[in-house]
């Protein structure tokens, strides 16, 4: 399998093979303790992807059991959703956007104890929303997870996408390179000319 293809719940197979097919070097702070804790973290991520990809139009309130709802403070790509209000707004966004795909591209998943994790990676999420709008999003997203009552359930993402800082555009396509893009000035021409510098 090649560095960065996008996976699914079909090739989601273990932290080890995260880890391999990371497009950069793992994070040093894994503990090897916790690796069958970050398979559970996986399975979780596993059991979302086929959520979001089969189950999600066919009924949306099946995507409660993933989050912890009371508890979930939410960045998300349109505003802030703060704890307390996130089930609500699963509720109106689910249904918006259900007729969708999702997948991962470097999905890193840690463990921090036996009950609370974290993951990063970029997110694919396209499809056809409810008013009959096609859309493909690509987008960061950190999730900070714990376990309650023997279940994963996530506490809290960030969703973003990156910022052109010299037009002010967001990237829907996560395709702007962090050492040209953070140029405002004269210098963007320059690095521009240059490329991507790391």
């Amino acid at each position: 399998m090649a560095v960065g293809e996008w996976k699914d719940e079909t090739n989601l197979t273990t932290v080890e093979a995260l880890h391999k097919d990371l497009s950069y070097p793992p994070s040093g702070y894994h503990d090897p303790a916790l690796e069958s804790t970050e398979q559970e973290i996986l399975q979780h991520y596993k059991d979302w992807a086929y959520f979001a990809n089969f189950r999600f139009k066919v009924d949306a309130n099946e995507g409660h059991k993933f989050y912890d709802l009371d508890q979930v403070l939410y960045y998300d790509l349109m505003g802030i959703v703060t704890r307390g209000s996130f089930g609500p707004h699963f509720d109106r966004i689910g249904p918006y956007f259900a007729n969708a795909h999702i997948a991962y591209k470097d999905l890193e998943v840690y463990a921090t104890s036996p009950t609370s994790g974290w993951s990063s990676m970029v997110q694919r999420y396209w499809g056809t929303s409810q008013d009959g709008v096609d859309f493909d999003f690509t987008f960061r997203i950190t999730g900070i997870l714990q376990k309650k009552d023997g279940q994963w359930r996530f506490v809290h993402e960030h969703v973003s996408f990156p910022v052109d800082m010299k037009t002010r555009q967001a990237d829907f396509a996560c395709g702007l390179e962090a050492s040209v893009a953070l140029y405002i000035g004269k210098d963007r021409e320059q690095a521009e000319k240059d490329g991507k510098a790391y």
